[in-house]
C-alpha cells in the first residue's frame, strides 16, 4: 500500500515560537520523506531478497538541483527502543545492500530521486527478532537545512514465526506434574501468556480452561456470569475479565495474566484489556486442589472443562512483564530470559515412555515438562508476524 505525504503547515513553527511577530521568516528544509507520517515504516521478509525504497522531500519547489547524502545509523537503534519501549535489533553485518547513497532533487521538484535498502540473507538472524535500521540524512548541498524531527526514518524488519500448535480437547489435557506440591513454587509477582485458537467455545461446561490452576490463577474463556467467549483471569475472589473484548472462534489470539502484586490484569494481543486491584498477595503455582497446573485444561470439576481448540507459545514468568514486554514477544522468547519459570511452545512433543500419551518438553531445561492425554496429538501450522 503507498501512502500519501503532505506539506506539514508545522515547518513554520520554529519561525513562529521565537514570539509573537507581524511577519517570521520562512526557512524551506528537507527530511525523510516517510519520516513525517511516523518516525519508523515496517518491511516484511516474506521472500528475499526484501527491499524498500527511500527519498527525500523538499517543503518547497527547489531552485536549483540539490544532492543529498544518506547514511546508515545502526548506533540509533538502542535510543529508539529505550524512546519507544521497543527490543529491535540492528541489522546482522552482512545482510543487507544500501544502493543509491546519494539522491538528488531536481531544480523545479520537491521529492528526490530514490534510494534502497536490501535485506540480502537471514543468516545471522535470530528467531523472533525484529530487526531495525535507521536511514539518516548525512548532509545537503547548499544552504537548505534539515527538519530535525525527520531526518531520519527508522526501517523496521519483520520476519515471520513459522511453528505449529497442539490441539488440546476433551483428549489431549495437560497437567505439569513438575508443578505439583512444589513449595518453592509460591512467588509475588507472576504473568502467564500463551497463543490461544479456540475452534468452538461450547464444550459442554462453564468454561473453556486455558492454562493456569483453578481458583489459583487461572486463565479461560467465559463462567456462569459472562459470554462464554470473554477472557477472564480468577485468584479466588478476584476475577477481572475482558467483556469489552470478545473473541471470535477460528482466530489465533494472544493472552496473558500479570499479577503484579497490587493488580491483576489482562492484555489481549500486546493490549490491556480488563483488570482489578489487589492486596499485595503471593501466587501459588503449586497448589493442589486435585488436578494442579495445566494447560488446557486446569478444573477438577466438569470433566476438566477442556479448550476446544489450540494453544501455542504458553509461558510462565516469575516477575510481572511490562506491556511493551507483552506486545514485542508474543511470537517467541529466548528460553533463557530473566525470570522465565516455564515455556512450552507446544511445537513439538514426544510419546510418554511411561505408557499412553505424549510430553511436551518444558525449553527453559527447569524439567517441568507438560504431560498430556493423547498418544497422537493433532497439530496445526502456525505463522506470526
Amino acid at each position: 500500500m503507498k501512502l500519501k505525504y503532505f506539506a506539514v503547515p508545522l515547518l513554520l513553527a520554529a519561525a513562529l515560537a521565537t514570539g509573537c511577530q507581524e511577519s517570521a521568516k520562512y526557512e524551506p528544509v528537507v527530511y525523510m520523506t516517510d519520516a513525517q507520517s511516523n518516525a519508523a515504516m515496517s518491511v516484511t521478509i516474506d521472500e528475499l531478497p526484501a527491499s524498500t525504497a527511500l527519498s527525500v522531500t523538499a517543503s518547497e519547489q527547489v531552485s536549483h538541483d540539490l544532492e543529498i547524502t544518506l547514511e546508515l545509523r545502526p548506533d540509533l537503534v538502542e535510543s529508539y527502543n529505550l524512546k519507544y519501549g521497543k527490543n529491535y535489533l540492528p541489522l546482522p553485518e552482512g545482510t543487507y545492500e544500501f544502493l543509491n547513497d546519494k539522491v538528488s532533487i531536481a531544480a523545479g521538484f520537491t521529492t528526490s530521486s530514490m534510494a534502497e535498502l536490501t535485506v540480502t540473507t537471514m543468516d545471522g538472524f535470530a528467531e523472533g527478532a525484529t530487526y531495525c535500521m535507521p536511514v539518516s540524512i548525512r548532509s545537503v548541498s547548499g544552504s537548505m537545512a534539515v527538519l530535525e524531527p525527520s531526518r531520519t526514518v527508522y526501517i523496521v524488519f519483520k520476519t515471520p514465526v513459522i511453528s505449529k500448535a497442539i490441539m488440546i480437547g476433551s483428549g489431549n489435557k495437560y497437567k505439569i506434574p513438575g508443578f505439583l506440591d512444589n513449595a518453592d513454587l509460591v512467588f509475588p509477582q507472576v504473568t502467564l501468556e500463551t497463543r490461544v485458537y479456540v475452534t468452538n467455545f461450547s464444550n459442554g461446561c462453564d468454561n473453556s480452561s486455558i492454562m493456569g490452576i483453578e481458583g489459583e490463577c487461572s486463565v479461560r474463556f467465559g463462567d456462569v456470569k459472562i459470554d462464554k467467549n470473554v477472557v477472564q483471569i480468577c485468584h479466588e475472589s478476584y476475577q477481572p475479565a475482558a467483556t469489552d473484548r470478545p473473541c471470535d472462534a477460528n482466530k489465533w489470539y494472544h493472552v496473558a495474566a500479570v499479577w503484579t502484586g497490587s493488580s491483576w490484569d489482562i492484555y489481549i494481543d500486546g493490549q490491556y484489556a480488563a483488570g482489578a486491584p489487589t492486596q499485595g498477595e503471593s501466587m501459588n503455582l503449586g497448589k493442589n486442589d486435585g488436578y494442579g497446573f495445566g494447560l488446557g485444561a486446569l478444573s477438577q470439576w466438569q470433566s476438566s472443562r477442556p479448550l476446544m481448540g489450540y494453544l501455542a507459545e504458553c509461558r510462565v514468568w516469575t516477575r510481572a512483564l511490562s506491556q511493551s514486554e507483552i506486545a514485542n514477544n508474543m511470537n517467541y522468547v529466548d528460553p533463557t530470559s530473566e525470570g522465565l519459570l516455564a515455556y512450552w511452545r507446544m511445537n513439538e512433543w514426544t510419546p510418554n515412555p511411561d505408557g499412553g500419551g505424549n510430553i511436551v518438553p518444558d525449553l527453559t531445561g527447569h524439567g517441568y515438562d507438560a504431560h498430556g492425554g493423547s498418544s497422537n496429538p493433532t497439530m496445526m501450522d502456525t505463522r506470526w508476524m
